[in-house]
């Protein structure tokens, strides 16, 4: 029975490798368009250039209970990042799947200012997949980044995934390779609008754009939305003290709604 249940899984499984769900209530709850954002410890993955914002140590806990409504396509990821050698740093560790199918993805990235407007960073990602009769492989690839602040109000963001063109399996096919193109705008304290334009190289252009709003000082509510394919994302984060609880989801027009959940420590505040 679980064979066969893997065998149903299998388009999903796909589906998730060549489609960016994204990591952060944050960063989902906004459709991702956070390259230009990045201001918390999942930059690592979106652009490391933003974790030189981070100026005290953060910690998040990442939730996805089944993604698409099945229990088998579980995500739970841990982050963190924090100041060292001049810049900043960020760890993630995530597990992917259930007994018959899965991954475990380590990411390291680290950024560093050019300037007082500027900022590059890299991202060392190690994943090894597995398949349950049919072995284990691991495969390296390494993202950069960068993230300009021209004016106060206004942040542009790049990032490329997959610098290298680096392949997996014994096809040597080529993992996914793909540029983020996004700006962040903040015309008063408390509120941004974020928009991206992304490219895998194999896949059609994709616009995302999402809004952030605080309220009462302890309430964010977030909105985003994206498409190829369509999708539709919201999602709130409430803060007490050093603690931030976070929640997002997204309803996808063919799968359905997927929910998220987020705990985060943050020693002090941001920059």
């Amino acid at each position: 029975m679980k064979a066969l249940a893997f065998l149903i899984l299998i388009p999903f499984v796909i589906l998730r490798a060549g489609e960016n769900n994204g990591r952060g209530t944050k960063a989902i709850a906004t459709a991702n368009a956070f390259v230009a954002v990045a201001d918390n410890p999942w930059a690592v993955s979106y652009n490391a250039a933003g974790l030189i914002q981070i100026r005290s140590p953060e910690f998040s806990a990442f939730y996805i209970p089944q993604q698409f409504g099945l229990p088998e396509l579980k995500t739970t990821s841990l982050a963190a990042a924090f100041p060292i050698f001049g810049g900043s740093t960020g760890i993630i560790v995530e597990q992917f799947g259930f007994e018959l199918y899965r991954t475990i993805d380590f990411e390291l990235g680290y950024g560093i200012a050019l300037n007082k407007r500027f900022s590059v960073g890299a991202t060392f990602n190690l994943e090894r997949e597995s398949i349950k009769g049919y072995g284990a492989s691991s495969n390296i690839t390494v993202d950069v980044g960068l993230l300009g602040k021209p004016f106060d109000n206004l942040a542009i963001g790049f990032a490329m995934n997959n610098l290298t063109a680096a392949r997996a399996g014994r096809g040597r096919e080529r993992l996914p390779q793909v540029v983020h193109f996004g700006v962040r705008y903040t015309p008063f304290a408390d509120f941004f609008l974020s928009s991206e334009l992304e490219k895998d190289v194999d896949f059609p252009l994709v616009f995302k754009a999402g809004i952030e709003e605080r309220f009462f000082d302890f309430l964010d509510m977030r909105f985003g939305a994206s498409n190829n394919p369509d999708k539709i994302c919201a999602g709130f984060a409430v803060h007490y003290g050093m603690f931030e609880f976070g929640y997002a989801g997204y309803s996808h027009t063919d799968l359905g709604w997927t929910h998220q959940i987020e705990l985060s420590i943050r020693w002090n505040d941001r920059e």
